[in-house]
């Protein structure tokens, strides 16, 4: 079986998804070759250790004149003579448009990683236009993942056809990562909060810095990260508050050993890998009711939460926060350390995807071998 993964940016928590996904897939011995298309820029790089994986970046920016470019992308994808086509998120996802005007033979699955049309700030036409292209693209799709609940409830509520949805869970890797990193907050005798992400308008970094006086909640904030999409205008290196920069993916667990919680102010977020991350590395997580982050932190068990787009209701958790003991911390992180290695296990998710992609490749009278590739 050939699998081709498409991607517009592939950056952030579509990266890991990737990463993750492609690592486990590598390893079965019914997949014969794993391709990733990405854009060249504001992606990561991917460096899998196995000759079945390769990847492949396409010149491509975000505007009109780019969305002629992402649609080109099909020619490509055609050439790959796939079993599976996999896009991920809803830029991607518009190549399947192209298949009004000419039909493939290899089954199409569409993941949105976070539905564009309940993404707050945009306004109601937009929106309901977001939702129509949806509806629209998911006629020329074998099978849509939803990565949370929440998105379930939201694909079925705009119209999603409920047959084509399958609810498969994001997931990570149980083991922690070896590499070492020098202790940021070694000076820091505060409690420490930890921040990884984008600096867009989804993870809510700006509204964090501008609701919130570390220094007066006795609360050292340190920021990973760096901005990809570009829209939001704001300045973010305020109130003395260390930003590391991007930093690669083998190194978070090493950060997030060195902190007391990681903190998730997200707008809107499809499921939130970067909390599992936390419980991984048995951390509480301080995280807005976004998405499906109201499905994984629990409040007053594995973390607080407060109510997506509130000062107030942040500030008070982080007062909370700041009152709480050591043991108590601790044991909110342990607590979500459990629920990660259950809920959100790392084999039995992989597996569900890889079973989704047999079972559409058996339907469409497809062989499992396949031979020749090519380059673009």
């Amino acid at each position: 079986m050939r699998i081709v993964h498409v991607a517009e940016y592939a950056t952030g928590g579509v990266a890991t998804y990737l990463r993750n996904a492609i690592a486990y897939q590598m390893l079965d011995s019914q997949i014969d070759e794993i391709i990733l298309i990405c854009a060249k820029v504001n992606s990561e790089q991917f460096e899998f250790k196995s000759p079945k994986v390769r990847c492949v970046t396409f010149d491509y920016v975000r505007s009109l004149g780019g969305l002629y470019k992402l649609l080109a992308v099909r020619k490509v994808i055609d050439s790959l003579e796939a079993d599976v086509v996999h896009f991920h998120s809803s830029f991607a996802g518009l190549i399947r448009l192209t298949y009004f005007l000419k039909p493939c033979r290899y089954q199409v699955i569409y993941c949105a990683h976070g539905w564009s049309f309940i993404q707050q700030g945009q306004g109601r036409l937009k929106k309901q236009c977001y939702r129509l292209v949806e509806c629209v693209c998911a006629l020329k799709t074998t099978k849509i993942i939803n990565i949370s609940e929440s998105e379930s409830r939201q694909a079925l509520h705009h119209g999603l056809p409920a047959k084509k949805m399958q609810l498969i869970y994001n997931t990570i890797p149980n083991e922690l990562s070896t590499s070492a990193v020098t202790n940021p907050f070694a000076t820091i005798t505060k409690k420490k909060v930890l921040f990884v992400g984008r600096f867009d308008k989804a993870k809510g970094l700006d509204f964090l810095l501008q609701s919130v006086n570390f220094k007066n909640l006795g609360i050292e904030l340190v920021v990973i990260g760096e901005s990809v999409l570009g829209d939001i205008n704001a300045e973010f290196k305020q109130q003395s508050v260390p930003f590391l920069g991007w930093i690669d993916h083998q190194y978070i667990d090493a950060y997030m050993q060195h902190c007391d919680a990681v903190i998730i102010p997200s707008r809107w977020e499809g499921f939130g890998l970067v909390a599992l991350e936390a419980m991984k590395n048995q951390k509480m997580v301080i995280a807005s009711d976004a998405g499906g982050l109201a499905e994984i932190v629990i409040d007053g068990y594995n973390g607080l939460r407060f109510k997506t787009n509130s000062a107030q209701d942040l500030n008070s958790a982080l007062e909370k926060f700041s009152q709480m003991s050591q043991g108590a911390i601790q044991k909110m992180g342990r607590a979500g350390a459990k629920i990660q290695q259950h809920k959100y296990n790392f084999s039995q998710m992989n597996q569900q995807l890889v079973e989704l992609y047999r079972d559409g490749s058996a339907k469409h009278g497809q062989s499992f071998s396949v031979d020749g590739h090519q380059e673009w």
